[in-house]
């Protein structure tokens, strides 16, 4: 029997090796079909990015190798889909930090704005 961790752990690996063989795929392509498990992009939601090039038509699972820890992680089809088409994040951007890294700083940012939220209340307060 194996444990949850393992199991977890096992479908991680799995998933990037499969998003390591799609590597080469040319989403914007017009002449390649897309692989089993892509998302189809909309291109009306993706009307906002102001680019001659072409738009991805659709998405697929991508390798994302951390900037701060250096650790490989799949940057699933379905959150491109939402950074892109909902957030309206601009085509060229895309992933750079890993799940791990990505709430790391987050909580850091968190706590450097309460710590200045209290700094004005305090700065305010002693001005009354």
């Amino acid at each position: 029997m194996t444990s949850d961790k393992s199991k977890i752990q096992r479908l991680q690996d799995a998933r990037l090796k499969r998003a390591k063989a799609l590597a080469d795929i040319d989403t914007r392509d017009p002449n390649v079909d897309p692989p089993p498990g892509a998302v189809i992009a909309d291109q009306l939601e993706l009307a906002h990015n102001n680019t001659y090039g072409r738009l991805p038509r659709f998405y697929v699972d991508k390798v994302v190798v951390c900037r701060q820890c250096g650790k490989e992680e799949v940057w699933p089809a379905e959150r491109q889909k939402w950074w892109y088409e909902v957030t309206k994040g601009n085509i060229n951007t895309g992933a750079v930090l890993c799940r791990t890294c990505r709430d790391k700083e987050k909580a850091r940012k968190d706590e450097a704005r309460r710590l200045h939220l209290q700094g004005l209340e305090k700065k305010h307060g002693n001005e009354t």
